[in-house]
């Protein structure tokens, strides 16, 4: 995605751990390189830029990423202030009222969402699956989500945190940030690596996990912020492709980068970004991401919906118990995934009966159209709908 996504770190394909409710561990410092000569003549330092619209000013030093923590107010443009990403270590001298106000603003999960969990429409009872990269089970915002933790094919030496994972984690299932805060999580970690065989062996994990679990009670959805199924990004796609076609015979419902489909419904995503004046307004939501219009035309499709992928307040933790935020402004389709699946769990809940088929075309069937025309999801409208169409 972004520059910040070479923290999810260069974990390997190696082995199959079992499940355990503990965190992983803080990956190997990397030892001291030796150093340089000490130059004769010190080089004048380059200046230093200001920052551009879009620009990433998260302070990350434990990945020697970004380490410069704290901006004058000649160092960078106020003007662009909610242009930037950052975290809240991120130091903006003079705008820090600012700052903290948009991380703030960013937690809302937006489209009415806030105002179905004032209802008791959380997600409670419903159990969803995560494969994504690893995180630690520590931050508050998903500690109490997480009912099991797994490893596939990643170094036990090299686990410990990233950007990628908490972040899917807490916009599906946050305390504060998330869209379904009462459901159950089966978090699969597995490496940054283009390689689905470790996506593969996941969802058959998560399969196993199913077989034990009683009727009524099974893991209904797999939230996967990857395209595991892409031949062109992806190495061995077609373990992925077989192990997808036994989740989806077992009434799993599998939604990734590439879409989801169930019986004669299918769903394809497409980012996009709130109007910041109307988080609450799913017609209000432009196409395609800040930076970037998108194809609209290929947006279209009866089968496309929208869903926010901007301006998002996520959870952020790379060592034990140093657990913070991150105002992501630019965001991707990543973000997008966990947000649908969290709407999925809310009528879930209202609905328990739903199919997946069903679940698939009243996500489609209750889309605001925008002004470009693309279906934006509402979650306010699919809650009602379910509610008097299908809930019991």
């Amino acid at each position: 995605m972004k520059r910040l996504s070479r923290l999810a770190a260069c974990l390997l394909a190696l082995t199959l751990t079992a499940c355990t409710a503990a965190e992983t561990a803080v990956p190997a410092a990397t030892p001291a390189p030796t150093a340089a000569p000490v130059p004769t003549e010190a080089p004048t330092a380059a200046p230093q830029a200001t920052p551009l619209p879009y620009d990433d000013l998260s302070y990350v030093p434990e990945f020697g990423f970004q380490e410069k923590q704290t901006y004058q107010p000649d160092e960078y443009n106020r003007l662009y202030l909610d242009t930037y990403s950052f975290n809240d270590r991120t130091v903006l001298v003079g705008a820090e009222d600012e700052a903290a106000a948009l991380l703030e603003a960013g937690k809302d999960p937006g489209l009415g969402v806030r105002s179905l969990q004032a209802r008791g429409i959380t997600g409670q009872g419903v159990k969803i699956a995560v494969i994504d990269q690893s995180l630690l089970t520590d931050h508050p915002e998903i500690s109490g989500a997480i009912a099991a933790y797994c490893e596939t094919g990643i170094d036990s030496g090299l686990s410990g945190g990233t950007l990628h994972g908490p972040a899917v984690a807490s916009i599906l299932a946050g305390q504060t940030v998330g869209v379904a805060p009462g459901v159950q999580v089966y978090y699969m970690a597995t490496p940054g690596a283009a390689d689905s065989r470790p996506h593969a062996d996941a969802l058959r994990h998560i399969l196993e996990i199913n077989e034990t679990l009683p009727e009524g009670e099974k893991i209904r959805a797999v939230s996967v912020s990857a395209a595991p199924g892409d031949r062109d990004l992806f190495e061995n796609a077609d373990l992925w492709r077989d192990a997808l076609a036994e989740a989806e015979a077992a009434g799993l419902l599998v939604l990734t980068a590439q879409g989801a489909a169930a019986g004669s419904a299918r769903l394809t995503l497409s980012t996009s970004t709130f109007d910041l004046t109307r988080r609450d307004s799913p017609a209000a939501c432009k196409t395609g991401l800040p930076n970037d219009a998108g194809l609209l035309a290929a947006r279209k499709s009866p089968f496309c919906l929208g869903v926010p992928c901007a301006y998002r307040t996520v959870a952020e933790e790379y060592v034990p118990g140093q657990c913070g935020y991150r105002y992501d402004v630019v965001g991707g389709l990543s973000w997008g995934i966990p947000y649908c699946v969290g709407v999925m769990a809310l009528g879930w809940q209202v609905a328990p009966a739903l199919t997946n088929e069903e679940m698939l075309q009243a996500l489609l069937d209750t889309a605001a159209p925008n002004a470009d025309g693309l279906r934006i999801i509402d979650p306010v409208h699919f809650i009602e709908t379910l509610e008097r169409e299908y809930a019991s």
